[in-house]
């Protein structure tokens, strides 16, 4: 995997910056999400449900916030949550949260766990125009031990995840070679937006919940089960505290809105 995209990455300075599209946010964090379940779930536990709208960003779908914290639904994959957090850091946020979804690799994980990414297996395009080929995707300690210590009480397995464009192309054998490497789960996001907050200096971590399971003799989904419902809601509720909240009762907790496809855990959701 070195080589893969080593020619990539350029020091010239890119055509178009992201301080184009950079608006006046006034906020530090921001978390973003990606099915419509989560991004409501996440709006009633910060108490943005009536929250003014946020401006839309590259990437972007909707938007709320307060002065504390901005809570967006973007659209599915690397490319477009890569814009919105590159338009959020130019905006002036710091910290970036991701609350996505992810197949889980190997029965150390079943749906509606939780997934804390360490690290991450590259294989989507975003990442190698910013960081070498060789370069590990990790999330920033310092967010990761906040996020651990909001959501600890889920009781959230923490290690490897493997970003991938085709969730069409997850194959049995990738799958099983990867679980034998000790990675958890599959999935769109995380090393894309690892590998940019890296470049940028700014702080990074994410939250998967496990929606459906790649290994086995067969994909088995469970977008609409109670256990991933009840998962959901408890997540959303713990992440104010990074913030120093406590949480607003989230009354919505279902994955059953907005689909990328199945398979890197995006499914019915």
């Amino acid at each position: 995997m070195d080589n893969v995209g080593a020619m990539w990455l350029s020091a010239a300075p890119a055509v178009i910056e992201p301080r184009t599209f950079a608006k006046e946010l006034g906020v530090g964090l921001a978390v973003l999400s990606f099915a419509r379940g989560t991004y409501l779930s996440l709006l009633e536990a910060f108490g943005l449900a009536d929250g003014r709208a946020a401006p839309l960003l590259p990437g972007a779908l909707e938007g709320r916030m307060d002065g504390e914290v901005a809570v967006y639904r973007s659209s599915f994959g690397a490319p477009a949550a890569g814009m919105l957090t590159e338009a959020l850091i130019a905006s002036g946020v710091g910290r970036v949260i991701m609350v996505g979804q992810a197949g889980s690799l190997s029965p150390q994980c079943r749906i509606g766990d939780v997934v804390l990414p360490t690290s991450g297996v590259r294989e989507e395009g975003t990442s190698y125009h910013y960081l070498p080929s060789g370069a590990p995707c990790r999330p920033s300690p310092a967010l990761l031990a906040e996020v651990r210590a909001a959501v600890g009480a889920v009781g959230p397995v923490e290690g490897g995840v493997w970003t991938i464009d085709a969730p069409f192309r997850e194959t049995g054998d990738t799958v099983e070679r990867y679980a034998r490497e000790g990675v958890l789960a599959a999935e769109m996001e995380c090393t894309a937006l690892m590998s940019i907050a890296t470049y940028r200096g700014v702080e990074f971590a994410a939250v998967l919940l496990i929606t459906d399971e790649l290994f086995g003799e067969s994909w088995m989904e469970g977008f609409r089960t109670k256990r991933l419902a009840t998962t959901l809601r408890a997540v959303c509720c713990a992440l104010p505290r990074v913030l120093g909240r406590e949480a607003r009762s989230v009354v919505r907790a279902s994955e059953d809105e907005d689909s990328a496809g199945p398979g890197a855990g995006e499914g019915q959701n």
